[in-house]
């Protein structure tokens, strides 16, 4: 369970990061594209965030929100993430969300796309007394593709934090996709 809520965790966090995140090379979030956008965005799972761990294949509803911090000339485009839900996981695992984190977007040279990385995110998995936590520093999570509406598509790898020896000692898969619902377009401007 707690390899899925964190899976779930990453999810959203790479969700949001994709949605108001951008790199170091001068990226931006824009709504519509050539427009920047710094408000708030938030994002749901279609269907479930798997999190995919040695104990369990937990899923889980998702849904993450942030705002667009920084971005502009020589400032990625990065935002802390201010609201990460797992809910309804499988199995009786609970995920909770010790720390958020933030994401940062690198956009993709030819596309209004970017690569979405998960920095500071710790997310817990927990069933019968088994505990398993995972941490983001700087984590690949996932593509943003831009669009009407803008997607996130999770496929990362994220490093086991500390817990029980039933959750291993390696990472553990995270999957799923997520709708950006707000801003109803979003693109990663790459300058």
């Amino acid at each position: 369970m707690k390899y899925v809520k964190i899976l779930g965790l990453l999810a959203v966090a790479v969700a949001a990061l994709m949605a108001f995140a951008g790199t170091a090379s001068a990226d931006s979030v824009t709504s519509p594209t050539g427009t920047t956008y710094t408000s708030t965005l938030k994002a749901s799972a279609e269907g479930h965030a798997v999190l995919d761990n040695p104990i369990a294949k937990i899923e889980c509803a998702s849904t993450v929100e942030g705002a667009v911090e920084t971005h502009g000339t020589k400032v990625p485009a990065a935002g802390k993430i201010k609201a990460l839900t797992f809910t309804g996981c499988t199995d009786e695992w609970h995920v909770t969300v010790v720390a958020p984190g933030s994401l940062s977007v690198n956009g993709i040279t030819g596309s209004y796309n970017g690569d979405v990385f998960s920095t500071g995110a710790t997310v817990e998995a927990t069933r019968f007394g088994i505990t398993c936590r995972y941490a983001t520093s700087n984590t690949t999570v996932g593509t943003a593709t831009s669009g009407t509406p803008a997607t996130m598509d999770i496929s990362a790898s994220i490093p086991f934090h500390s817990g029980s020896i039933f959750c291993g000692s390696g990472a553990t898969a995270w999957t799923g996709s997520y709708t950006v619902n707000t801003p109803g377009s979003l693109f990663v401007d790459k300058n």
